[in-house]
């Protein structure tokens, strides 16, 4: 009896959970459109009035609260310039009420979050009806006029049980070719057919539901005339503001590399040089330093490092040299030495009369350059050469101009995708910023630290502007968009490089130039014979210690040394120079001499007065009823999903 009851009571469970499992009440539904109706009435003036009627099934998983309609505004014609059509959304509803809605910003497009977060929907089919206008989707041919449309978009998460396209002219006019595509981006289905076609309306629909990221796409031709077609004026008015960002870019390029171009023949050209004639004496008043600073018309750590030498020959300081450390003295008395290495001098030594060439002094030895190369832009910048600042200043003031109009037209064509496109200039233009201020930087500096500095902010350009260049082409549309890349791959180096040659000596200057160059030749060759008909001065230690200061100011120190070398051999090169430099470990030789007292100081100089943690280097489209499209081609479009 026992067993018979407890049969009973599993069969009974047995039948009641099939009835459960079946009953439809308890079977999800998948969520669907149940059906995507796109109504385009074609104007007058060639705008489109859209309704689209969007039937579709929820069950609280993806459409919970609404559902997401995405719409393509940018396109690329055939000439690799951007066209951005217009989209704007009149009403929603949602079961014959109004629907709050929200526009967002995509990369391409605009997306349309229709529903609110305060509210779920009941599960069950929801219609919604949105209507929107676009402008600029006809296509205009020398025989006909086309309407190409995207109806559903395949950008649809969900499937799509039954759409339809429905299009209506401004007159009742036969229509010529059509064409239906249906399926995935590109695919050219015919899955679809046309149900009704009279003068002015014809409508189509799919004869198979469509999966997931399919879609219905259609063209319809009619004759020339129907629709107004703009203007030639409303066309370039349109191009200009759809690629104003890259117009603005090359205008503002050719404009900044013209003004640098006249900037340059105007006052950046230097003189004719003279010519060149052997000197035996530097210019009639010029310290090393000036010189150097002279030849260069500009400051580096080599001018520092000469007029340390020249104080130390005038008798004005002593270097001390352990092989470790180098340790310069104040001494008393000395002969007279120029305003500006006097003034360097002064800030110096202005702490003790003793500083040790360490990074520890470094406020003491960057003082003492800054000091000198004021004092040298005091004596001969604007009389021996010009900087050219107010050329310059509008070559800056012009390059900004340029970024900065760039960055609004991208803005105006782009929205957020033009604000993304404008940021990531920054990053691309940091690197021409860096390797323009590093390379000013090394002037005079040993060739091993010129080329680690290179590698260094070569990386970094590689790093920092790769970062920038990846994000930059992912937020542009087309071609033409890359055109704003001239800004910081042709404009900002040839400004960054006119600091370096709009410099431009005076005619005076040239002369004193002119002379310089002649030292230099004196004290920089090496064979004697080519000088001997100009009776040079008669090779004395005193005679290398004078003009051992220039040598390492025109970076000829070597040379000057070979001249030297037997002369020197005898008693070695240290001796000459004993009076201001004591070293340890014996003579040297007067080519390790000029090694320690050229590079090897400018070296110690550019490490010792840079401070802990930084570096011292431091219309347009093709038709789709004549057979040439695809599905998901034309205007219109998108896709969608729920939220």
């Amino acid at each position: 009896m026992r067993a018979k009851l407890l049969f009973g009571f599993i069969l009974g469970l047995a039948a009641g959970l099939l009835l459960t499992l079946g009953s439809p009440s308890s079977a999800t539904a998948e969520e669907r459109i149940l059906r995507f109706v796109s109504d385009v009435n074609v104007q007058k003036n060639g705008d489109l009035d859209i309704v689209e009627t969007i039937r579709v099934q929820a069950e609280g998983n993806e459409i919970r609260r609404g559902i997401l309609r995405d719409f393509p505004t940018t396109y690329r014609d055939d000439h690799g310039a951007s066209v951005v059509v217009g989209f704007d959304v009149e009403s929603v509803t949602r079961d014959g009420q109004n629907e709050p809605f929200a526009i967002e910003q995509l990369s391409n497009g605009k997306r349309v979050r229709i529903g609110s977060a305060e509210t779920l929907l009941s599960p069950g089919p929801h219609d919604y009806v949105i209507r929107y206008r676009t402008t600029r989707q006809i296509g205009y041919f020398d025989d006909f006029d086309e309407l190409y449309w995207n109806a559903t978009g395949t950008g649809w998460t969900f499937p799509i049980d039954v759409a339809e396209a429905r299009i209506t002219l401004p007159e009742a006019v036969p229509f010529g070719n059509t064409a239906i595509y249906t399926g995935q981006q590109g695919d050219r289905g015919q899955d679809a057919r046309v149900i009704s076609k009279e003068p002015g309306r014809i409508v189509f629909r799919t004869t198979e539901p469509l999966p997931a990221h399919n879609g219905l796409t259609v063209a319809a031709a009619w004759p020339k005339g129907v629709v107004d077609a703009p203007s030639a004026n409303q066309r370039t008015i349109w191009w200009l503001k759809d690629n104003i960002g890259a117009l603005f870019a090359l205008l503002g390029a050719a404009g900044g590399l013209l003004y640098l171009f006249q900037a340059w023949r105007k006052a950046g050209r230097d003189p004719e040089p003279g010519t060149i004639i052997p000197l035996f004496t530097p210019p009639e008043g010029l310290s090393a330093a000036a010189t150097r600073y002279i030849a260069e018309m500009a400051f580096d750590d080599r001018a520092f490092t000469a007029a340390i030498l020249d104080l130390g020959v005038k008798g004005q300081l002593k270097i001390t040299d352990s092989g470790k450390t180098l340790v310069v003295t104040r001494m008393p008395g000395g002969k007279a030495i120029a305003a500006p290495e006097t003034a360097a001098a002064q800030a110096l030594f202005r702490s003790g009369g003793e500083v040790s060439l360490v990074q520890s002094n470094h406020m003491a030895l960057s003082s003492a350059k800054a000091t000198l190369a004021r004092g040298l832009a005091k004596a001969y910048s604007g009389s021996v050469f010009n900087m050219n600042s107010g050329w310059l200043t509008g070559g800056v003031l012009i390059t900004l101009a340029a970024y900065a109009l760039a960055a609004i037209g991208l803005v105006i064509a782009m929205g957020e995708n033009g604000m993304v496109a404008a940021f990531s200039l920054v990053f691309l233009s940091v690197p021409s910023i860096v390797v323009g201020l590093t390379l000013r930087s090394l002037r005079g500096s040993p060739w091993y630290k010129r080329i680690f500095a290179l590698l260094f902010t070569g990386i970094f350009a590689l790093a920092f502007g790769g970062a920038g260049l990846g994000v930059f082409l992912s937020a542009v549309r087309g071609p033409l968009d890359l055109a704003v890349l001239v800004l910081p791959f042709a404009l900002l180096p040839v400004l960054a490089s006119a600091f370096s040659w709009m410099r431009s000596p005076t005619p005076e200057g040239q002369k004193l130039r002119d002379a310089i160059a002649g030292f230099r030749q004196y004290l920089g060759i090496a064979e004697e014979h080519r000088l001997e008909m100009l009776h040079p001065p008669e090779k004395t230690p005193e005679l290398f210690e004078r003009y051992l200061p220039y040598a390492v100011a025109l970076d000829v120190e070597n040379a000057w040394a070979k001249k030297f070398a037997g002369i020197l051999a005898a008693a070695g090169a240290t001796a000459a120079v004993s009076s201001w430099y004591l070293a340890s470990g014996g003579n040297r030789s007067a080519t390790d001499l000029v090694d320690r007292l050229g590079s090897g100081l400018s070296q110690t100089v550019a490490s010792a007065s840079t401070a802990p943690g930084s570096s011292s280097g431091s219309g347009g489209f093709s038709s789709g009823s004549s057979g040439g499209g695809s599905s998901g081609g034309g205007g219109g479009g998108g896709g969608g999903s729920g939220w």
